[in-house]
């Protein structure tokens, strides 16, 4: 292979002259196939430094482009760039290869950008984003574009390049949405009120960051016959817009027959991101304005989805870190030097940050947001884009920024989006959004209250038996039920979970892996909010990995403020009557939400529950169903009661209350560390406290219920946890549905050693001992667990026990 070669004038970039096709092959004499394994060297370092650093950096809620710039720059001059084996590794002359895969991933990242980008999305972005997004943009950009004449002034008075400048400034200001999905979704923000009005403004700042680049592409790279190509590329924009979308549609919809889309439509798909490029970079713009825009174009349906299904790992994984090395190599941070150097870095990126935060909190408070939240969307903003450290290599290689200009930005957008995870979750996390959170359980749900459910669908199995569940319930329907059932889906190779709102009266669910499923579930909700007038009932779909999906169940608890999560049982009754494992990950999606969740969750293990109808005996009578709620005290006992003295409102329903009374042989234990911990003092207190809630909560379940012949109340005594087992025991058989308290906090003596044995920790030690196999194969059971909160007690005297009874009384 005849080769000339030589460095350019920054010092980085090797320019390599060729005599023949040969350009992809290392000159290695006798070694034909070198050049292969040295890429794959290069694909295998690449790789697992870049994983590596993500997984060392998660704990920390670091989003995959700061390890992958990370990955960059220790792979570049700034690190090991100039030891003898990374130089052999990463040759010269190999970087164009290196740069060449790495604008390949960048364009198939970006048409997966622009296939997820919903254009009407900005029409329905409310005037608080919009206004504070805008804010958000322009303002630091002013502050941008001074940091930029400061920087180049410093180096002499020729050396600013108003290209660089307009860069510089869309890359200082620019917001990316995927990032800042990412990082939503890490500290559990991504479906919350705060997490959405994120994502609007990013919506916006995309809508931004594009329309600068069609303006300013064509300048930068065509100089003064710029009008030519600006005004081409906007006319071949519009063409695809109105033009080429239809078109697709049509053909698409011809080809795919009854909706099954083959490879072939993917590799035609995949085809065209490369013909889009090429097209807009003859027109004089960059080959990625032609990859967002076929993005842009493709109709979103199951073909998009089977496309990012396919693509997007395999781009984010192998393509895209070749990009990062390539910034990694033109970045020196060595290049920053003395202290007057790394102050102006410094300064430059303490402005750029401020600039984020403060403008969009000054903004908020016109639109009476709290500061600590216009603080969090100010951090937030600070998620940098990819699309930003493009527009910045682009700006390198026509000569409008140095190395050192480059460098600086490279750490500005390692830095600031580095900083959006830990700080958003220091000053917003859980624990602090949950401080003013009102206590929502079914106690405080009050008769003029609206009594909010979140019901969670693992799969079609559990609709039947959800909404029997539903139907008791309402109770005797004073109080309005909502309903939000949420059929959660898992995916893989995603970072963010998407959350999708299904309308009955729009279509659109085909999109989803199961859209019979979808369907099925809609038709129930429906049916059950005709045949009952006081419920509205609204399906909502999640498509996320397992790990994020009590994080997701949480957060749409809080968003819509419900007193009540319903999840099923992760076990499945058998033919025989035994339980089986049906769904073992949804165990432990169960325990973390009710470890987490912000209001009470009901844990339903159904055994063939048809509460809703009711029977008939042969002599053509009546026979509501049989339930009991087993009492013995606590927050979670109280919890359970509340909605057994709903449910008993119902007439389908036959309630029968079990309250176990300590004897006289009883023995009081408490655990020692528990002692050594708070004080034995504050242990009996609280212990009498909770027994007198308990008994006044009796009186006025039984004063309120005296004269209801649906409703029986029985006393039950017993002195220790085996005679309570023995009482438990005595009534198998006798009723249909158990209610019961998970009581994980109550040290009762009555249930003392029962956790030992538990096989299911989530039901609690009672509930274990309804769902184990030596009890009733026949009984369904619903455990409670109020809200675990520090301040229940406080909330429950402010709340008045005796006002939220008030929606029970007859």
């Amino acid at each position: 292979m005849d080769v000339t070669g030589y460095l350019n004038n920054t010092g980085s970039c090797y320019v390599e002259y060729v005599q023949n096709d040969k350009i992809w092959r290392e000159p290695v004499q006798g070694v034909p196939w070198q050049y292969l394994l040295v890429f794959l060297e290069q694909l295998g370092i690449i790789i697992f430094m870049s994983r590596a650093l993500f997984f060392a950096l998660r704990p920390l809620r670091q989003p995959r482009i700061v390890s992958e710039i990370l990955c960059g720059l220790l792979l570049g001059p700034t690190a090991f760039g100039d030891e003898a084996y990374v130089k052999k590794l990463f040759p010269y002359r190999s970087h164009e290869k290196i740069e060449t895969i790495g604008y390949l991933g960048l364009m198939y990242h970006l048409f997966l950008v622009g296939l997820r980008f919903d254009p009407s999305a900005l029409a329905v972005v409310g005037k608080k984003a919009t206004s504070t997004a805008l804010a958000a943009f322009f303002l630091p950009g002013i502050v941008g574009i001074s940091t930029f004449y400061m920087v180049t002034s410093s180096n002499g008075p020729h050396d600013a390049n108003g290209i660089g400048g307009m860069f510089w400034v869309i890359g200082l200001t620019s917001t990316g949405s995927p990032v800042l999905s990412e990082i939503l979704v890490s500290i559990k923000l991504l479906h919350s009120e705060t997490g959405r009005t994120a994502m609007a403004m990013a919506i916006v700042s995309d809508a931004c960051v594009w329309i600068l680049i069609i303006l300013v592409m064509p300048i930068s790279l065509e100089g003064k016959r710029f009008y030519y190509p600006l005004v081409t590329l906007v006319g071949f924009i519009l063409v695809c817009l109105f033009g080429a979308r239809p078109a697709l549609t049509w053909i698409i919809k011809k080809t795919s027959g009854e909706g099954g889309y083959s490879d072939h439509h993917a590799v035609i798909v995949l085809m065209g991101v490369s013909i889009f490029g090429l097209i807009t970079d003859i027109i004089g713009a960059h080959a990625v304005v032609g990859a967002f825009v076929f993005g842009l174009i493709m109709p979103n349906g199951d073909l998009g989805s089977k496309l990012v299904a396919k693509v997007e790992e395999y781009v984010a994984g192998i393509l895209l870190p070749f990009f990062y090395v390539v910034c990694g190599i033109r970045a020196n941070l060595r290049e920053i030097q003395g202290p007057h150097g790394w102050a102006l870095t410094i300064f430059v990126i303490c402005t750029g940050w401020l600039a984020k935060v403060l403008s969009t909190m000054g903004i908020s408070m016109f639109f009476n947001v709290q500061p600590r939240e216009g603080a969090v969307l100010g951090l937030l903003m600070n998620c940098k884009s990819l699309l930003g450290l493009a527009l910045l290599d682009v700006a390198w290689n026509k000569g409008a920024l140095t190395v050192q200009q480059y460098s600086m930005m490279v750490l500005a957008f390692l830095i600031m989006t580095g900083s959006v995870g830990p700080l958003v979750h220091v000053v917003y996390g859980p624990t602090k959004r949950f401080m003013h959170y009102k206590l929502r359980s079914i106690q405080a749900t009050g008769s003029d209250t609206e009594f909010r459910v979140l019901s969670c669908i693992y799969s079609a199995r559990h609709v039947p038996p959800l909404i029997n569940l539903l139907e008791v319930t309402m109770g005797n329907m004073r109080s309005r039920l909502t309903v939000f059932g949420l059929d959660l889906v898992e995916v893989t190779g995603c970072a963010s979970a998407t959350l999708i709102v299904h309308d009955p009266h729009k279509p659109g669910r085909a999109n989803l892996p199961d859209p019979a499923l979808a369907e099925h579930i809609v038709k129930s909700l429906e049916e059950f909010e005709c045949q009952n007038r006081s419920v509205s009932a609204q399906l909502l779909t999640i498509l996320s990995p397992y790990e994020s999906m009590c994080e997701d169940v949480c957060g749409l608890a809080e968003d819509k403020r419900v007193s009540l999560i319903i999840l099923p049982f992760h076990r499945r009754p058998t033919i025989s009557g035994a339980m089986e494992d049906a769904e073992p990950a949804f165990r432990l999606i169960n325990q973390s939400v009710l470890a987490n969740a912000p209001c009470s969750v009901a844990l339903f293990v159904d055994r063939g529950l048809a509460v809703a109808a009711m029977r008939r005996t042969d002599s053509n009578r009546l026979v509501a169903r049989r339930a009991s709620m087993l009492f013995i005290g606590g927050h979670d006992d109280r919890e359970a009661l509340a909605y057994a003295w709903r449910m008993a409102g119902h007439p389908s329903i036959s309630l029968t209350v079990v309250r176990f009374l300590p004897g006289s042989d009883v023995t009081e234990i408490e655990p020692k560390e528990h002692q050594e911990r708070r004080g034995i003092l504050t242990i009996i207190s609280d212990a009498e406290r909770q027994r007198q809630l308990d008994d006044v909560y009796i009186t006025e379940f039984r004063r309120n219920n005296s004269g209801n012949e649906s409703i029986t109340y029985r006393e039950v005594t017993v002195n220790n946890g085996s005679e309570t087992v023995a009482a438990i025991r005595a009534m198998a058989g006798e009723f249909e549905l158990y209610i019961v308290g998970r009581s994980e906090r109550s040290m009762s003596p009555l249930k003392f050693g029962l956790a030992e044995w538990s096989e299911y920790p989530e039901l609690g030690a009672i509930g274990d001992l309804l769902v184990s196999s030596s009890f009733s194969r026949q009984a369904s059971v619903l455990v409670v667990q109020q809200c675990d909160s520090e301040s229940t007690a406080a909330d429950e005297d402010e709340i008045g026990i005796l006002d939220t009874l008030a929606f029970f009384k007859k």
